[in-house]
């Protein structure tokens, strides 16, 4: 043990001292933040102004609507009817798209057909693609309208319409536990933690394969196992690269946390007070206000709920911690595997055979992370997170929704952890029986038929 005490130290400081070590570890949080605060502020800006030029079939009844309808938005339109612009006031369809396609006074033509009403078919001719928020925003301006006419023709009182018309919020709730809801958006926070598991195994992983095929090719590893044992040696490079990992990831959430504080803190500095005055204010002025209300508001009342759900609804201390253990078990699995590829050898163009076998299973259970979000209960779900090569991953999207009363029980939890102590224990030792002849073999590439021969060649 102290031998690999000293070659973890080693692996540890030699990495953590190297240039690029540490300015990936200052650059990494001031990548996420900075692409971070460019879409933040894309989606803050205004987007540019369109000019609509619009054809209604139905002798302007229609139009007339829209522009009346339309005011509330006249900073993001300019809604002209064809019957105001001499160039198109005799025209039919056919000859507008043909004088649209050379005027630049206009960027969009809106086409409304005469039986709108009961076809609810409208069409939108662009020169340039507008934007899908722009579209959807016409669409909901043209379904309003439409509406609008169709409550007029029946003759039905509007006010009364709008008092009926009802959008309902459907919450889920388990009936034993009425306090455990929001479990999908909870697996969402487990998700983001999947991904950082996940790029961490592959990235820290392929580090240790990379650096037994370095150590092997330089004749390095010749000198070492002089003095240490084999496995020694390929225990202390996993757990010492392990350490980097956890310490590189420790740096990026505190400079995140700190920057992205200070993100938010810069676009919405009124966020708890817009948030507090939607909270006191009355339904119905909620309902009256919610179209008028700036976006700068909006957005900070959203980026609210947000953070309170992050802070109420996740247990932070269950979550971190079995996140460290899950990372640990996972890197030391697939790294343990990765490091006995680096040792059959000797470039790592030959370590593509190896590698697509090992790394598939973790590919799939990311892939299929997103099934157990939106099926919770599902057979697969609970598989995948017992399955040690995929437990990592779906573990930690499972736990996010609630452990114990209302949430997984315990001792699945509790399998699963262990089930991945006992495969990594069992994967470590068959990859230390590859490792301990592979990593002093030179010039033969291995097989799958070599690599079974190590592993059942006998002390």
């Amino acid at each position: 043990m102290n031998k690999i005490g000293l070659i973890i130290k080693r692996e540890y400081s030699t990495r953590v001292k190297k240039k690029s070590f540490i300015i990936m570890t200052i650059l990494g949080p001031l990548l996420i933040v900075g692409f971070l605060s460019l879409a933040i502020f894309i989606s803050t800006q205004q987007e540019k102004k369109y000019n609509i030029l619009v054809l209604d079939e139905s002798d302007n009844v229609f139009m007339n609507s829209i522009l009346n309808y339309n005011e509330k938005y006249k900073d993001k339109y300019d809604l002209t009817p064809s019957t105001s612009d001499k160039n198109y006031a005799d025209l039919i369809y056919e000859d507008v798209q043909n004088e649209f396609k050379k005027d630049d006074n206009y960027d969009l033509l809106l086409y409304i057909p005469k039986n709108v009403l009961r076809s609810n078919i409208s069409k939108c001719l662009y020169k340039e693609v507008p934007s899908l928020k722009a579209q959807k925003h016409l669409a909901s301006i043209i379904n309003k309208t439409i509406e609008i006419e169709k409550l007029k023709a029946e003759k039905w009182d509007r006010k009364k319409y709008e008092s009926i018309k009802t959008s309902v919020n459907l919450d889920v709730i388990d009936i034993e536990h009425l306090e455990n809801q929001n479990i999908q958006k909870r697996a969402a926070v487990g998700y983001i933690f999947a991904i950082i598991i996940y790029m961490f195994i592959l990235l820290f992983g392929v580090q240790v394969m990379r650096g037994v095929i370095e150590e092997k090719t330089n004749r390095v590893v010749e000198v070492i196992v002089s003095s240490v044992k084999p496995f020694q040696l390929m225990m202390g490079k996993i757990i010492g690269i392990a350490l980097v990992g956890l310490t590189q990831f420790g740096v990026w959430v505190l400079l995140s946390l700190v920057l992205m504080f200070g993100v938010f803190t810069f676009y919405f500095p009124n966020q708890y007070d817009a948030a507090n005055q939607a909270k006191n204010m009355p339904e119905q002025m909620q309902i009256a206000e919610d179209v008028q209300q700036p976006i700068s508001d909006k957005n900070a009342i959203e980026f609210s709920e947000v953070s309170d759900f992050i802070l109420n609804e996740i247990n932070w201390t269950l979550m971190l911690g079995l996140f460290v253990f899950y990372f640990l078990g996972g890197y030391l699995l697939y790294g343990s595997l990765m490091a006995a590829i680096g040792s059959a050898v000797d470039s790592e163009s030959d370590t593509q055979q190896f590698m697509i076998p090992i790394t598939i299973p973790l590919i799939f259970a990311f892939i299929l992370a997103q099934n157990v979000i939106t099926n919770p209960a599902g057979s697969a779900s609970f598989w995948l997170s017992e399955i040690p090569f995929t437990s990592p991953i779906i573990m930690l999207v499972r736990v996010a929704m609630g452990v114990g009363e209302g949430g997984i029980p315990i001792w699945e939890v509790l399998l699963s952890m262990g089930l991945l102590i006992i495969t990594f224990i069992g994967t470590t030792w068959l990859a230390g029986k590859i490792y301990r002849t592979g990593i002093l073999m030179y010039g033969k590439k291995a097989s799958y038929k070599e690599l079974i021969k190590w592993i059942r060649h006998r002390d």
